[in-house]
């Protein structure tokens, strides 16, 4: 089945779930241009899925290559919505049949602290900045933010995520420490064996090696973690199940990478020692059902040489776009349309609010049919509109230095990989 090529849709973002709707709709013969803000479109595939989730990213990076390598596909690279492209001239003067914004959800959730964003640098980090350098320090060609990963850090989070950050600030202290006495040891293989063995098979422990280790900690108990799915049809022997193998992984994640874990804590106020961030003030909590319940006058502190806060991510909020709280204004939330606009649909983490390749495949699909199955009853553009659209995609694809060939434009700007340098 096809529908008309007369019509032309616009997507912004082009990993997962911009990718998927791109197919979709070019398999049925409508044209799409997929900007992408950075010169791949590969988003948290590439600067979020740490790096030695080489078989994960790559699969996922081919796939999505070969969804937009096609000939009713325009891909229109290191082309940002808000500032190469704004919003109001994209509604108002491109004429576009739909616009679909699957722009992912880059920006941090702050931490519930007052003042605390002042100390970003001095102390604080955030995950998304964060795992973006991790991923890609090793490449001289990196030019965006740095940090500095060391011992006794404390994160703030929970989920798979906050684990990953836990991960990543043990692999690289045990490497750095190691090498000060001399032993240079991989990062691949820090991350495959874990900081345990490898001290184990240099008889040595933490304490030789001056290590503290990091702490990452929670709100809730370990097994309210969202390391392992729940099924929402699930009766209470396999809730109880999936909780007693989340408290195992938490457990086993512990003794192998060597950090800490505190549960029923929650950030309440910051620490500050020499204009830096030292630390932070923790209430204890107790938990009843889904809620999470302060206990009166319960508070510790630790202190750290840094923070990282890893709490989730929401939108980056873009000019022109109307937002509610920390997300976009959305008038549906099953088919993600941007409140005031007929034609404007949020797809993926910019809506779901959740990390999930799966979700956004399936969540991208779905908004590309619906808009489909819409433009089946939206007159066409004329072709003085589509040779308008073209024009202008054209003119920012020169701008960019991008040729057309999506294949040799990846090739080129892939990134250079930590895997080959360590190998």
């Amino acid at each position: 089945m096809s529908s008309s090529p007369e019509h032309i849709v616009a997507i912004f973002g082009g990993a997962v779930a911009g990718a998927e709707a791109a197919e979709h709709l070019s398999r049925l013969g409508i044209k799409t241009v997929v900007f992408e803000q950075n010169p791949l479109p590969f988003g948290k595939i590439e600067d979020g899925l740490p790096f030695w989730h080489i078989k994960l990213r790559d699969k996922e990076e081919e796939k999505i290559i070969e969804k937009l390598n096609h000939p009713n596909v325009h891909f229109v690279p290191s082309t940002r919505l808000g500032n190469d492209v704004q919003f109001n001239d994209l509604v108002e003067k491109w004429n576009f049949s739909a616009i679909l914004l699957a722009t992912g959800a880059w920006r941090d959730r702050p931490i519930p602290i007052d003042g605390i964003d002042a100390y970003i640098g001095k102390g604080l980090t955030y995950q998304n900045p964060f795992f973006q350098w991790f991923n890609h320090a090793h490449d001289a060609n990196y030019s965006g933010p740095t940090w500095d990963v060391v011992d006794d850090t404390l994160i703030i989070g929970g989920g798979l995520a906050s684990i990953d950050v836990a991960k990543a600030v043990m692999m690289q202290t045990t490497k750095d420490a190691l090498s000060q006495k001399g032993i240079h040891v991989p990062l691949f293989e820090i991350e495959k064996k874990g900081p345990a063995d490898i001290l184990a098979e240099h008889k040595l422990t933490k304490e030789e090696i001056g290590l503290k280790g990091c702490t990452l900690v929670y709100r809730r108990h370990a097994i309210n973690m969202p390391i392992t799915p729940i099924p929402e049809d699930a009766d209470e022997r396999r809730i109880q199940k999936a909780m007693e193998v989340r408290q195992r992984m938490i457990d086993n994640l512990v003794e192998k990478f060597l950090f800490k874990f505190v549960e029923c804590h929650m950030p309440v106020d910051k620490i500050i020692s020499d204009d830096r961030l030292s630390g932070i003030v923790f209430q204890k909590t107790k938990i009843e059902g889904d809620r999470v319940i302060p206990l009166e006058g319960e508070f510790s502190e630790i202190r750290s040489a840094a923070v990282i806060s890893s709490i989730g991510s929401v939108p980056e909020m873009i000019n022109g776009i109307p937002m509610k709280g920390s997300t976009f204004a959305v008038a549906d939330w099953e088919t993600g349309q941007l409140e005031g606009y007929d034609n404007v649909y949020l797809l993926g983490n910019a809506v779901t609010g959740q990390g999930n390749i799966k979700v956004s495949r399936t969540h991208g699909n779905f908004v590309g049919n619906l808009v489909r199955e819409k433009l089946q009853s939206q007159p066409p553009l004329t072709t003085e509109q589509m040779a308008s659209i073209f024009d202008k995609v054209k003119t920012r694809q020169a701008e960019v230095g991008y040729d057309g060939d999506l294949l040799h434009w990846a090739t080129k700007h892939t990134p250079v990989r930590l895997e080959n340098l360590e190998a």
